[in-house]
């Protein structure tokens, strides 16, 4: 199962590091690892990122997908268990980040969060990284 943390980038930080996404893996890896000061966490973080509004998000994700038999869910949880795609995520909306939990390759919330130009992917614990814009769904699901 895949763990993702999900950032809005601010437009400055995306610009300055869209070509070079390591640096900006790197930067919230030290953030959310390394860092013993919550302080000094929250401004860290809050240089690099756009807040999302959690209300907003929520309703969205809600009118999209409410009408999907598979979709469930519980305050500012959002969940996916397609039994033909073999889909089980779980999308939690935070102030700073979105998490999503799946054990599949291309989730069915990334094709409305894909709409977003700036949400940048970090899966800590195994060193993946990406600007959601950057990838390809047909190539993800040639592979699955």
């Amino acid at each position: 199962m895949r763990n993702f943390y999900v950032f809005q980038i601010s437009n400055f930080i995306e610009k300055s590091l869209k070509d070079s996404p390591f640096e900006l893996f790197h930067a919230l890896e030290l953030i959310y690892y390394r860092l013993d000061n919550e302080e000094t966490q929250y401004h860290l973080v809050y240089q690099l990122i756009e807040p999302f509004s959690i209300r907003d998000m929520d309703i969205f994700l809600f009118k999209t997908f409410k009408d999907n038999y598979f979709y469930t869910k519980y305050k500012s949880v959002h969940a996916m268990h397609d039994v033909y795609r073999r889909e089980n995520t779980i999308l939690s909306i935070h102030k700073t980040y979105l998490n999503i939990k799946t054990d599949t390759l291309y989730p069915k919330f990334l094709e409305v969060l894909k709409k977003n130009h700036s949400l940048f992917f970090c899966d800590f614990e195994n060193k993946d990284y990406f600007w959601l814009d950057s990838i390809c769904a047909s190539s993800f699901l040639e592979i699955g």
